[in-house]
Order: C-alpha cells, then structure tokens, then sequence
C-alpha cells in the first residue's frame, strides 16, 4: 500500500481530536439541559466522528499504487468516502427528526440552559476554525474528502448557532415547544447538507471535468502550440480524487519523423502537467493534420439533448 501523504493524515488527525472535543461538550450540554435541539446537535457531531473513520480508511485505499485488477490506481475510494459521509449525514437527521416528534408528543422539560448554551456557544466557535482549516487544506491539496469533512462541520456550525438562538428564545419566552420544532428544522438543514455530498461524490464517480483545471491545461497546451507550429483536439480531463488523467490528440504536419513528434509529445505532457497543481497523468495520441477529422469532438450536454429529439 502507497503511504499516505503526511499532510492529509495531519489534517485528518487534527479533525478527529477536536471532532471528538467537541463530542464531549455538546453530550455534555444534552445531559445538562435534555434539549432535543443539543441531541441533535451532538448525534450530527457523533456521526461525523463514524464518518472520519470511514474517511481514513477510504484515503488509504485512494493512495494504493494501481495493480493488475486496477490499472488507473484507487483514487476513486475517496468518492466512496464522501457519499457514504452524505448518507450518514441523512441518517442521523432521521434520528433527529424521530427524537424531535416524540418530543413534540411527550412534551419538553428543560434545564440548566445557561450552563448548556455556553458549553455549545464553545464547541460552536471551535468547529467554525476547524471546518474552514479543513476547506483551506482540502482545496490545497485537492482531496474531496477532506473538503467534504470541512463542509460538514462548517453545516454543524451553522446549526449549532441556530440551536443556541432558537433555546435562547424559547428560554425568554418560554416557549419550551420550540425546542423540538427547532430540532426539526436542524434536521431537514442536515438533509440538504447530506445530498450535496452525495450529489458530489455522484458526480466525480461518473469523471466530471473539472472548468478551472481544463482551463489551465488547455491554455498551457495552446501556448505550447504556438511557439512549436502544431494543433490539438480532444482535450478530455477527468478528477481522480487528488489526481487528474488528461488525454489529448497533437496535429503533425504530414511528413514530421516520429522521434520528433514524440519528442514535441512529451514536452507538450510535461507543459501541461507544469501548469496544473495537482499530479496528471498524460497520455497524447499523435496524428497528421489529414487525419484530424478521423475522431469527433465531445458534445456538451445541450447539443447530446439536441441530437436524440
């Protein structure tokens, strides 16, 4: 197994011991207060934590060299690991939702609620720097799951908030059925925040382009053009967790001898991988100006719509 870059494991393990910090102090803030709208609160955080450990094993699978069975490498694992983040993200506003209409049913007796919104006011300003630390380090070293990780707690933190502000109302006003109304809304918040996790992690297994990436690659290639007096087509990009793979076609002028296109080949690779942030593997097909009609381009998707009416 190839090991795991020492900074994604840093941030992973930096998210697993304040994730568990702030376990402690929200569960500690339920038993306290027996708000439904903390247990919320404190079991999205809890699934979370089941989450990271999904996480870290998915990262070790996504560094595997590729093999035999998996020519391309295992970098999709980390896909895997952010859809199954989404759906336990859903899950636990399932739960949620089940606790918040029993309460609404049995009826609401809170306590000690300024002991408890102070302890959940701190969890709350500790996620905030976490989960934007880890937004940082997952667009840095580009890995989706690190960024689905700095999402979800940034969504914890906003719920959170709203927790602390809807107790506090229903403190002042006494209004105790808020509590489980406002459990409710955390909740379908939860669920939003769990489809767009899986509606990502959907989109790079089906090898999404990635706008700024190819826009980097197609300006490195055209600059590369230019200045050596030859043509491409076919630029295609794909996301592979913290990789890209690029396939490009390069035009000749008919008669070029082969060891100079394959020298202008590899140096036109190497332009572009130089242009990029991220680790791409290249592969360029060499063909003669006659034959550039040979391969059709990619439609996008409004011109595919088109052509099946």
């Amino acid at each position: 197994m190839a090991a795991v870059p020492s900074q994604h494991l840093r941030a992973l393990k930096v998210a697993v011991v304040l994730s568990a910090v702030g376990l402690v102090g929200k569960w500690s803030a339920y038993v306290l207060t027996n708000s439904v709208a903390i247990f919320s609160d404190a079991l999205e955080s809890l699934i979370h934590i089941a989450a990271i450990g999904v996480a870290w094993y998915g990262m070790q699978v996504s560094f595997r060299p590729p093999d035999v069975e998996h020519p391309f490498g295992h970098a999709k694992a980390a896909y895997f690991s952010a859809g199954l983040e989404g759906g336990l993200i859903i899950l636990a506003a399932v739960l949620i939702g089940v606790s918040a209409v029993d309460k609404l049913i049995s009826g609401v007796a809170l306590r000690r609620l300024d002991v408890g919104l102070g302890m959940t006011g701190l969890v709350a300003v500790l996620n905030a720097v976490l989960g934007r630390w880890l937004l940082r380090e997952g667009r840095r070293l580009h890995s989706p799951i690190l960024h689905a990780h700095g999402k979800h707690i940034l969504t914890d933190v906003v719920t959170t908030v709203g927790t602390i502000a809807g107790l506090s109302a229903a403190w002042a006003t006494g209004w105790w059925v808020l509590d489980p109304i406002l459990a409710l809304v955390v909740a379908l918040n939860i669920v939003r925040e769990g489809a767009r996790l899986l509606w990502g992690s959907v989109h790079g297994l089906m090898d999404r382009s990635n706008p700024e990436l190819e826009s980097r690659a197609r300006q490195a290639l055209e600059e590369f053009c230019r200045e050596h007096g030859i043509r491409y087509h076919r630029l295609r990009l794909r996301e592979a967790g913290a990789q890209v793979y690029i396939d490009v076609h390069l035009q000749f002028r008919d008669g070029t001898p082969i060891e100079q296109a394959h020298g202008l080949a590899t140096a036109a690779e190497q332009a572009i991988a130089q242009a990029l942030p991220v680790h791409a593997d290249i592969v360029t097909h060499l063909e003669g100006e006659e034959h550039a009609a040979d391969h059709d381009e990619p439609k996008p998707p409004e011109q595919l719509q088109e052509l099946r009416r």
